[in-house]
């Protein structure tokens, strides 16, 4: 009995390793954990990446009938708008706005912008009627036409959407309705729905830009 006893009082200072054993796991979790929320901060989001996919190369030709690319606009922040000098109503609207937004901007924040107004119907859109149409808005405004083709690839490279509703001789192109503030550098900062408020949109820009 007496060993028996004494058996039982050297198995009792085992229960220390059980503590051991659970702050040893615990550590671990604490350890991994951390690993995640550094992974996640590292991780672009998803308006990370859809600013990454929007801008890129193209060769157009402007209201003067010169032609450009996009390595003409570097340097300078960009304000883009796609639509045609056609549309009845959505159009004239967001290129006024556009135009009224820069003038809320003061004469330093001005230099750095380039509006643009990129056509979606080339097909009607000539040189000629681009630089009537873009005089209405803004003296800084870029009217941009080319071919067919050319306007394809800038369309892909905003992701913009742009089609013919029928097939008519007055017919009307369905299009995006966004204006992008795109970095010196051709990547996207911002996207302005139609509509936006003049004022509100050119705050904006100027915190971009300070």
């Amino acid at each position: 009995m007496k060993n028996e006893s004494h058996m039982s009082q050297q198995e009792i200072p085992k229960k220390p390793t059980v503590r051991i054993l659970i702050s040893l796991i615990l550590a671990i979790i604490a350890v991994i954990v951390w690993l995640k929320a550094s992974n996640i901060e590292d991780t672009p989001t998803a308006a990370d990446n859809s600013r990454a996919l929007i801008g890129g190369a193209f060769a157009l030709t402007d209201h003067l009938g010169q032609p450009v690319t996009d390595e003409d606009f570097k340097d300078k922040y960009m304000l883009v708008y796609f639509g045609y000098t056609y549309c009845p109503d959505v159009c004239p609207m967001d290129l006024q706005i556009m135009a009224d937004s820069l003038r809320f901007l003061n004469p330093e924040q001005l230099e750095q912008i380039t509006p643009v107004f990129v056509t979606v119907d080339p097909e009607r859109d000539t040189v000629e009627i681009m630089a009537e149409y873009v005089k209405f808005f803004h003296e800084d405004l870029i009217g941009l036409t080319g071919t067919l083709e050319q306007v394809d690839v800038i369309k892909k490279a905003f992701r913009v959407y742009a089609a013919k509703a029928d097939d008519s001789r007055d017919y009307l192109v369905d299009h995006t309705a966004y204006t992008y503030f795109m970095d010196k550098d051709g990547s996207l900062l911002q996207h302005f729905n139609h509509g936006e408020e003049p004022e509100q949109m050119s705050a904006i820009m100027a915190s971009l830009i300070n």
